[in-house]
């Protein structure tokens, strides 16, 4: 079995609170391995590039903020690129490296899967326990998710949770009425 240190990844910087849960759903690593095909690797894909010049390795004491993408095996692929019209070769023994942009769009990605998640749990655990309140709800997920107080607030949650509410129950998905905030 490889170990970390024999995979190729790529670090991205994300908030406290993703870095939690994506260690908790990652059964305790920092480390996401992308399907070939998923969503993640087709974004991963766009926006791999070679390491500029410039770039300075994060140091160990500022890696808190970060989480690592595997890169699948360097092979070159070729994908169609849409903007150019054209065929590109990827081989990501020398594309491997996020720039600004593909940082921003795979932590943008990976903060979308975050609610998602959230926001399901919530609808389930209000909707399959008549008793249970908006706020133990959001402690539960917390609870749940192996996401601390510290890297993120209730009423961020919660305000996220009744927006999302409101705005689904225009479209008949989600009683609010049910809420106790």
């Amino acid at each position: 079995m490889k170990t970390s240190e024999d995979i190729m990844t790529v670090d991205v910087k994300v908030s406290n609170a993703l870095k939690e849960y994506v260690i908790c759903v990652n059964e305790g690593q920092d480390i996401i391995f992308p399907k070939k095909g998923s969503l993640l690797w087709s974004l991963m894909k766009l926006h791999l590039d070679v390491v500029p010049k410039s770039y300075k390795p994060v140091p160990p004491s500022e890696r808190q903020d970060y989480i690592r993408i595997a890169l699948h095996k360097s092979r070159r692929t070729k994908s169609y690129n849409v903007n150019t019209g054209r065929v590109m070769e990827i081989n990501t023994l020398f594309r491997n490296h996020l720039g600004e942009d593909g940082q921003k769009a795979v932590a943008t990605h990976l903060a979308r899967g975050f609610k998602q998640t959230f926001r399901a749990y919530m609808g389930g655990a209000l909707s399959n326990n008549q008793e249970l309140t908006v706020h133990d709800a959001v402690y539960e997920f917390c609870s749940d998710y192996g996401i601390t107080m510290d890297s993120i607030t209730y009423e961020m949650l919660r305000k996220d949770w009744y927006r999302f509410s409101k705005r689904c129950k225009c479209n008949g998905i989600i009683p609010v009425e049910r809420q106790n905030m």
